[in-house]
């Protein structure tokens, strides 16, 4: 590999290593035999529930700039391969197994496939719901939870957004597919059943992904804002929780609650989740040591360190460093 490219390589972890988010992936589905393949472009297998379709998408040659959209509120997963999507701001952005976009209706994407190939193609899913369902199930959890903190009104954005899965999406994810092919004849009950835990779930994950965006540019005028913005200028330190509790001027019930209810994380997982975003900037960026590393974002143990760093990226530093 020559220094372009792998400057290039590294510069797309860094990349990804910006927006890491307790990352998981989801288990490829069994590919359409050859025999029954008709089309090379996105041929789909597609299941309808009534009240959602889940189709499976797979690509089997090179294509720059195909449009895509869909009908209704629509969750889009990454299976295999690498495709790079665009959204109406135009930058490319990559989409890799562990990705799910969150698209409202009718939005228009476009979409590379750089590297499928007959032999290597890629696969995704796309469960496009109903907007009537989606609007029911977003009221239902507003009056459920009534005063909000940290997101006053939950909805879905009139843009698509890219997320990085947590294991949650990845555990519904699995059982409406499972369900899906099966001869199940209760499948439509509990499928509508697990419909309503994948809104909540993707609407908590989009909750996170927007406060994040709105503490990059608003440093301290939220709750959540200012928490995260002490959490990064002390990633160096030992953080308690009774620290952002201050912050956040609220009581200890009311701090945990907003997070598991609102964010469907915990504060630890939060400080967790920034201690090892930049500890990835410090590898590949500062070269520093593992140990190095540990320190510098806060762990009091590199062997500690090492062990989240593989339970949350699936590799442990060094293998990162060698990608």
């Amino acid at each position: 590999m020559n220094r372009t490219k792998r400057a290039n390589k590294r510069s797309e972890l860094i990349s990804r290593s910006i927006n890491f988010y307790n990352m998981k992936k989801i288990a490829p589905i069994p590919l359409i035999p050859h025999s029954k393949i008709t089309q090379l472009v996105e041929q789909n297998n597609g299941f309808n529930f009534g009240v959602c379709e889940l189709n499976i998408y797979e690509t089997r040659k090179e294509v720059i700039d195909f449009p895509l959209s869909f009908s209704g509120f629509t969750i889009t997963s990454m299976l295999r391969g690498r495709k790079q999507v665009r959204f109406s701001d135009l930058i490319n952005r990559e989409y890799l197994p562990g990705n799910t976009i969150i698209t409202p209706s009718y939005s228009e994407l476009k979409v590379d496939f750089p590297k499928a190939s007959f032999e290597d193609p890629t696969q995704c899913t796309a469960l496009t719901i109903d907007n009537s369902f989606i609007k029911k199930k977003i009221q239902e959890f507003n009056e459920a939870l009534g005063d909000k903190v940290f997101v006053k009104s939950w909805r879905i954005l009139d843009r698509p957004i890219l997320m990085y899965n947590n294991e949650d999406l990845v555990n519904i994810h699995k059982k409406i597919t499972r369900l899906s092919s099966s001869n199940d004849p209760f499948k439509e009950i509990h499928i509508k059943l697990l419909l309503k835990e994948l809104v909540l779930c993707v609407l908590k994950m989009q909750n996170v992904r927007i406060l994040k965006e709105n503490a990059e540019t608003n440093t301290n005028n939220t709750p959540f804002a200012a928490i995260l913005n002490f959490i990064r200028q002390n990633i160096h330190n030992e953080i308690q929780i009774e620290d952002l509790l201050k912050i956040s001027s609220m009581s200890k019930s009311s701090f945990y609650r907003a997070f598991v209810a609102e964010l469907g994380v915990s504060p630890y997982q939060l400080i967790i989740n920034e201690r090892l975003k930049i500890s990835k900037r410090l590898l590949l960026e500062e070269k520093l040591s593992v140990k190095e590393t540990a320190y510098a974002v806060g762990f009091s143990s590199a062997n500690y360190f090492i062990r989240l760093f593989k339970k949350y990226e699936g590799m442990t530093p060094k293998q990162y460093i060698q990608l």
